[in-house]
Parts: C-alpha cells; structure tokens; sequence
C-alpha cells in the first residue's frame, strides 16, 4: 500500500495530480480542497495517499492534508457513497464548513454538495456526527486543531492501511500511546490486541 508520496508536482488538474517520485509519475485522484492547496507544477509536494484496490483497478487518492485524508475515510464508511462522491463533498464545502455541517446534523448545507440528497444527508449525520464530536469523538479532525502526535498518527495509518477500521483503531492507540514503543513495535501489540 502507497501511504504517502513525495515528490516534483508535474501537472495539477482538478480532480487529478501527477507527482514524479524517483522518476515514477504517479496518478492521484484529488478533491478541489487539494487542487486549492497544492504548489504549481515544477515545485515540491507531499500528498497523503489513499490506495484503492478493486478486482481490475488499482487508484490513488491524495490527500493536501492528514484532516482531510481522515475525514474521507469516515465520509467513505457510510452506505451508499463511494470514492468519487467522498472526494466531491471534501471539495464541495471548505472543511471547516463540512465538518460544522456534519456535527451540527445541517442536513440543508450537506445537500448543496453535487450527488448527496436530502436521505443521504442524513445518513452522514446519522453515522458520523456522533464521531466527529463529543469526548469520544474525533476532536482531530477540527482543521485548526493542534497537529497531530506523528507517532500516532503513523500507527493509525498503518493500521487502517492493513483494514482495520477507524473505530477499532483508535483505542488501541490510545492505550499504546501511554508507552509510546517504537513504531514496528507498536504495529505488531496493535494488531495482537486487534485479533483476540
């Protein structure tokens, strides 16, 4: 699995970015919010990559930022939306907005994003406000929030990279997080307590 590249921006398009690593071009799907985000061609980028694998397709999703690769994959979880439908609703609403409009239940302002009706709307809100707030929830999502700890950030990547999902993840993390063990070896005790 490709988790992230970096590399010399070649062509942005909305909807699309090619980045050479290593002499590689690598194709990424990108929402508008990354289009808005990424240098211009000839320059440096970092894209956090999401890798699809379907039975005839192997596709890139890259991501400007972690917030906004985080949040796709919750959008993503809900029945009924797709790749393609998570990327438009990411580039449809500044995040900020997105993620007010999802915790606040805003079923009005969710159905102004291309593709998502007033049902779907509401299965957003139904499935994830719950866990993009309150003291469970998943307060780092907010895009003006402090950064991340790279550490667990690095091991919920790798871990939802090998399927796990998010909700799964996450206390194993926290409860790791007080040790903080190298890397390698907090993959291989996450997913020991992810098996029983």
């Amino acid at each position: 699995m490709i988790g992230r590249l970096r590399g010399l921006l070649i062509q942005k398009l909305p909807g699309q970015a090619l980045v050479e690593c290593g002499g590689v071009g690598y194709v990424c799907g990108i929402s508008l919010s990354t289009y808005g985000l990424l240098a211009e061609p000839g320059e440096e980028v970092i894209l956090h990559v999401e890798t699809l694998l379907r039975e005839n397709d192997l596709s890139l999703l890259g991501f400007a930022t972690t917030h906004e690769r985080e949040l796709y994959r919750l959008i993503v979880k809900v029945d009924g939306i797709g790749p393609k439908l998570a990327l438009a609703a990411l580039g449809a609403l500044p995040l900020e907005e997105l993620l007010r409009a999802i915790r606040s239940r805003d079923i009005k302002t969710l159905t102004r994003i291309p593709g998502i009706g007033k049902k779907t709307a509401e299965k957003i809100c139904f499935e994830l406000s719950e866990k993009l707030g309150g003291a469970g929830g998943l307060e780092g999502l907010g895009v003006n929030s402090a950064p991340q700890d790279r550490w667990e950030s690095d091991l919920r990547s790798a871990l939802t990279n090998l399927g796990f999902r998010e909700d799964a993840v996450l206390p194993v993390v926290s409860e790791l997080k007080a040790e903080k063990p190298p890397l390698a070896e907090a993959i291989r005790l996450a997913l020991k307590a992810l098996q029983r």
